[in-house]
């Protein structure tokens, strides 16, 4: 990796950094804490990613599981489930192995076998580890299985199965590498407990730094180029509360895009700024601008530019927000459902689940047979897409929400096929992930954005 220019992956290196300097010189650390922020998730996902590849920079041998946790009695069936499935499909690795005649010995086989018998995946886990290991080409490396779980329904029963996997006794040269949230730190305790074998890693990192280098870099008289400059300096006018500095740089924004010629370019800069007045309450400006953006965008896709769609999209769900937002609920549904109804008529289904979630969210407790209009349509849809394309939209709340509907009204069968379909999508615990979740964000009251 080229890291002289380019300032991620300069991000990178630092997080290698830290590893090699704090944990590779100390065999006896076995369980390592990174502390990250929720912005830096994406990058960190990198960092294992790149680490996954001949092109990693730490000493350790990693091995990557984003294996949802579900609870603590199956979280190692499924960590075994997935690294045989990975491993089976990795052809790259195979032929890497070949190519440079290595021998590497780990019975996959075996373990496939086991893993419907063995009552003790615990156990079972630590013995593929230790197998693993020592059937590295370069035994004396350590290895490091590093969890990132895409999801996590319950954090103390997460850090009950850490705390257990220890107890048992991790294999020699074996380390558990995990992430928590620095304003939270949900596993201090976890870490204080086994404080002779564990070890703590957190790194100042300017992200949004990183990413602004990369935005301005370019041809300075590029309009593309004039416009990301806008939006850094936009985003920057938001942080420091100054409505009058976001006036000018998203008028500037307005300038440049319209002079570029791009209706798609100019309509984005619309939504844009709309999106930066939320925070000032501006809602006579969004709308203006909203309404003017969506005029353009349309111009645009008769003209045949089809990245005018997608623009539209998020237009509606801005003008929906914004009713909300005004308390307007009624007028924010049809919106929010218009959003949805535009999507697929685009050919972008999956973004209409999103849409009318949040449109029978928003009048949920105004108008009840709304509500489950809208529950039962956006469920029947969801139903209609493959599975991989709605297992990372909001559909398991929806048809959380549709079994319950269906529940009260005694349509036990209707339940049973709900549990069925989401069973074969997430996992026969698909209704306590989702309870388990909501109660989560409750708790934080974070906004609609973190939900997904």
């Amino acid at each position: 990796m080229n890291n002289e220019h380019n300032p991620i992956a300069q991000l990178v290196t630092k997080i290698q950094q830290k590893w090699i300097d704090e944990v590779s010189p100390h065999h006896h650390i076995q369980l390592v804490r990174w502390l990250i922020k929720p912005d830096q998730a994406r990058l960190y996902e990198g960092f294992l990613r790149l680490e996954s590849t001949p092109n990693g920079g730490l000493p350790d041998v990693p091995i990557v599981l984003l294996t949802a946790f579900e609870d603590k009695e199956t979280h190692s069936k499924n960590l075994i489930q997935d690294w045989i499935t990975h491993f089976k499909k990795d052809e790259k690795l195979q032929k890497d192995l070949a190519a440079r005649n290595l021998k590497f010995n780990w019975d996959v086989t075996t373990y496939e076998q086991k893993v419907d018998s063995e009552e003790d995946h615990d156990i079972l886990l630590l013995e593929m580890l230790n197998a693993f290991q020592k059937t590295m080409p370069n035994p004396q490396l350590p290895l490091a299985l590093s969890l990132y779980p895409y999801s996590i329904a319950e954090t103390r029963s997460y850090e009950k199965w850490i705390h257990h996997m220890i107890e048992l006794g991790l294999p020699d040269k074996v380390r558990i590498m995990f992430f928590d949230y620095v304003e939270e730190r949900h596993f201090d305790q976890l870490i204080k407990t086994h404080s002779d074998i564990a070890k703590t890693l957190a790194v100042p990192l300017d992200l949004h730094g990183a990413i602004n280098k990369i935005a301005a870099a370019g041809d300075p008289n590029d309009p593309e180029v004039q416009f990301r400059q806008c939006m850094i300096e936009m985003s920057k006018s938001v942080t420091k509360k100054n409505l009058n500095r976001l006036h000018l740089w998203g008028k500037k924004g307005l300038l440049v895009t319209q002079k570029s010629g791009s209706k798609s370019a100019f309509a984005t800069a619309h939504v844009v700024y709309a999106g930066m007045l939320f925070s000032f309450k501006e809602y006579k400006a969004i709308e203006e601008l909203l309404q003017k953006g969506m005029a353009i965008a349309k111009q645009g896709l008769l003209t045949g530019d089809e990245t005018c769609k997608p623009i539209i999209i998020q237009n509606y769900g801005f003008q929906a927000s914004c009713k909300q937002l005004q308390k307007e609920k009624e007028v924010a549904a049809d919106l929010f459902c218009k959003q949805a109804d535009v999507a697929i008529e685009y050919g972008l289904g999956p973004q209409a689940l999103s849409a009318w979630w949040l449109g029978y969210n928003v009048i949920k407790k105004r108008d009840r047979k709304r509500y489950q209009d809208i529950v039962t349509k956006s469920y029947q849809y969801g139903t209609t897409l493959a599975p991989e394309m709605i297992k990372s939209t909001c559909m398991a709340y929806i048809a959380a929400d549709y079994y319950n509907f269906c529940e009260k009204e005694r349509k036990q069968d209707e339940c049973d096929a709900t549990h069925t379909f989401m069973s074969e999508v997430e996992g026969t615990e698909w209704r306590e992930n989702v309870e388990a979740h909501r109660k989560e964000m409750e708790k934080k009251s974070l906004s609609i954005l973190n939900w997904f």
